[in-house]
């Protein structure tokens, strides 16, 4: 494990050691090769508990990861944003694809809203320029849903603007620090609290970022 996670350790209810496991698990998923030294045990925990609950592939999280530390590795998701209020003013976050059908929902959504239905608008466009009055088909129905879901979600992979959850940063130096992983609806005020309470021990420059961007 990195120089600055060698100063905690884990422990389970039951006293077995973690610590290990936890090192062996950054190595396999190439956090030490891809951000070596600025990743926070937070953001480890919140990994490994990821991949234990079988709901989400860390490596998806990775992906992001690798994206933000090279511009030439794309990214299909939402560029990365500011937060622009407290408490995690100051921080920044980056999408990653989340696991199971809420995830897929969230964007077909997205898609209908940001695309509507091409397919159907292009046949409807054509009985107009017609002055001619059409129905849909059964036959139909195959194109439309295909457009409601395979087309629109190939429509946001190539804007880079799938919707996900967060994995949260910070920026100095000019160099990305790892923190945590958060969803929309998690309490902002209790990300702060973990933050406070691991990653300000890991990165104590994380204070001036937070203190600063308070107000």
């Amino acid at each position: 494990m990195t120089d600055h996670l060698s100063r905690f350790s884990v422990t389970l209810s039951d006293g077995t050691d973690m610590t290990p496991q936890l090192q062996r698990f950054a190595e396999i998923i190439g956090l030490d090769r891809i951000a070596p030294e600025r990743y926070s045990l937070l953001l480890l925990l919140g990994l490994y508990g990821a991949k234990e609950s079988g709901k989400q592939n860390p490596f998806k999280i990775i992906q992001e990861i690798k994206a933000l530390e090279d511009p030439q590795i794309a990214s299909n998701l939402k560029p990365a944003t500011q937060f622009k209020h407290p408490p995690l003013k100051g921080l920044w976050h980056k999408h990653y694809l989340q696991d199971g059908i809420a995830s897929m929902a969230l964007n077909l959504r997205k898609g209908m809203d940001r695309y509507k239905l091409p397919w159907v608008e292009q046949r409807i466009a054509e009985a107009k320029a017609a002055n001619e009055k059409r129905f849909f088909s059964m036959e139909d129905a195959a194109h439309i849903a295909r457009d409601a879901v395979s087309d629109n979600w190939k429509r946001l992979t190539r804007d880079s603007v799938l919707t996900g959850e967060w994995l949260i940063y910070a920026r100095y130096q000019n160099a990305n620090y790892y923190l945590c992983l958060g969803k929309h609806q998690n309490d902002d005020a209790e990300l702060r609290r973990q933050i406070d309470a691991i990653c300000l021990h890991e990165f104590p420059f994380l204070s001036q970022i937070l203190d600063q961007t308070a107000n």
